[in-house]
């Protein structure tokens, strides 16, 4: 969805009392996405919970405490704004109503002093036709909340917030740091679907370069479509399939519970030279996807499969690159990760899955040169070091994508086509939309969701769900 400008209403106090501060911090009237509870959907008997869970004592208590030093003697400006944005979607397979959805979000900022700024940004979300997430169809929460301060020529971020690294457009190399919400799989803006986390994030100057350190102690992960949700995953190549004779038992889910020594980091270089923006990146962290360990043993009802989800740690190594030569741009990210496990199909395989490196990368091209047109292209591939026969995905994996954008009249009107398609299986996704930006508060848009391929491939197990969406964006 294409944003529109937000007017802000600024109010200035001289003190901002203390008490009002801390009730922003109170979590009652929001449902804090911390620790969602989520079991892999296997022959489609299992569903996901979300489980309610504060931030971490130790980031309230310091929030609280800095608050409380600067509020005390320290001059606040507060601004505020408010999006609404109501989505119906139309399902061209059923011909029925899909979703109708609203989403309301409101944001202020409080100017603590001159070098220190908080941001709370809520979310409250309600789908009256209960396709898309039919557990959660209304939801509430505190979606982000930071302080920005400087300290010498250093800036950090402190609270809960959405940290993104790289640019891609429908893919992801290197944007991994935040989880993922998926209840639409990837037809969300990440924006929207990026769950934020509680994180301490520090960019240090050091000469003509920027480093970026990063704190997580927040063992939040992927939240699934599951059961009988509309973007539940069922492709075999993602979801193991046990043979009918097979009995299946599901553990519960083994995650990580302490927050120091279960806590993520991670760093970022970046700097400029002869033209090229330049990144190395690197991320200590818990997949967040579970991985699906398989024990097999015999009962006197027959064989029997159990399943014990567990998070595992890996490595992320990498980097990003782009330049530009004249109305052309050229862009990159690459990834390595270190430790990727992959389910198997082989029943002589002692716990189900195949533990490998994986090599990702995306180069894109973007060109600018035709008066209000642009046009974009991408190649992700990624590599298995370790592939064994029977594992659900290929050894490579590579997807193309092309973005075509138009404006017209003044800018005021946009139309766009983003088109995915896997070359290994032969499916894709295609997202034709046009925006009209009626006046600098208001945005109407209608596209369409068009999937096709193989049922097997991360698209086309989608080919179903093809629908038109409309939709209108107010911003106060």
């Amino acid at each position: 969805m294409t944003c529109s400008p937000k007017e802000h209403y600024v109010v200035a106090y001289k003190k901002l009392p203390v008490p009002l501060l801390i009730t922003l911090l109170k979590p009652s009237p929001w449902r804090w996405p911390g620790s969602s509870l989520m079991q892999i959907p296997l022959n489609s008997d299992l569903h996901r919970r979300n489980k309610n869970s504060a931030p971490p004592n130790s980031f309230l208590k310091l929030l609280i405490s800095v608050i409380f030093l600067i509020s005390t003697s320290a001059t606040a400006e507060i601004s505020t704004s408010l999006s609404i944005d109501s989505e119906w979607g139309y399902s061209t397979e059923t011909n029925n109503t899909e979703k109708f959805e609203t989403t309301i979000k409101p944001e202020i900022e409080i100017n603590l002093s001159r070098e220190i700024k908080l941001t709370a940004i809520g979310r409250l979300r309600s789908d009256t036709e209960k396709h898309i997430d039919r557990e959660n169809s209304t939801t509430r929460e505190l979606r982000e909340f930071y302080i920005e301060t400087e300290i010498g020529r250093s800036f950090l971020t402190l609270g809960k917030q959405q940290i993104v690294w790289g640019n891609a457009d429908g893919l992801k190399v290197l944007d991994v740091v935040n989880p993922q919400e998926w209840r639409e799989f990837i037809l969300d803006d990440f924006e929207n679907s990026r769950i934020p986390l509680w994180a301490i994030n520090s960019e240090i100057p050091i000469a003509d370069s920027t480093l970026q350190l990063l704190w997580l102690p927040d063992q939040t992960y992927h939240q699934y479509a599951t059961g009988n949700d509309l973007y539940a995953f069922t492709s075999a190549r993602l979801v193991p399939q046990m043979p009918a004779a097979v009995n299946t038992s599901i553990q519960a889910v083994q995650r990580p519970d302490k927050t120091i020594q279960d806590a993520d980091w991670g760093a970022r270089l970046a700097t400029f030279w002869n033209g090229w923006d330049l990144t190395l990146n690197y991320l200590y962290h818990y997949d967040d996807r579970p991985v699906l360990f398989r024990q097999l043993s015999m009962t006197p009802s027959g064989p029997l499969a159990t399943i014990t989800p567990r998070y595992q740690r890996n490595q992320l190594i990498g980097g990003s690159f782009s330049n530009s030569f004249g109305d052309i741009t050229l862009r990159g990210e690459i990834g390595y990760i270190t430790d990727r496990y992959i389910s198997t199909n082989m029943i002589t395989d002692n716990d189900g899955v195949v533990k490998t490196g994986e090599l990702s990368y995306v180069i894109g091209l973007d060109w600018f040169g035709f008066g209000d047109t642009f046009i974009s292209t991408q190649l992700f591939q990624s590599h298995l070091k370790n592939y064994q026969p029977g594992m659900l995905r290929n050894e490579r994996d590579t997807t193309t994508t092309v973005l075509l954008r138009r404006d017209f009249n003044n800018e005021t009107l946009t139309a766009e086509l983003l088109w995915l398609h896997n070359i290994d299986l032969d499916d894709g996704l295609a997202r034709p939309k046009v925006i009209y930006q009626m006046n600098d508060n208001t945005t109407l848009s209608l596209g369409a969701d068009i999937f096709y391929g193989d049922q097997q491939g991360l698209f086309g197990q989608f080919k179903q769900r093809d629908r038109v969406i409309s939709a209108i964006e107010i911003a106060f």
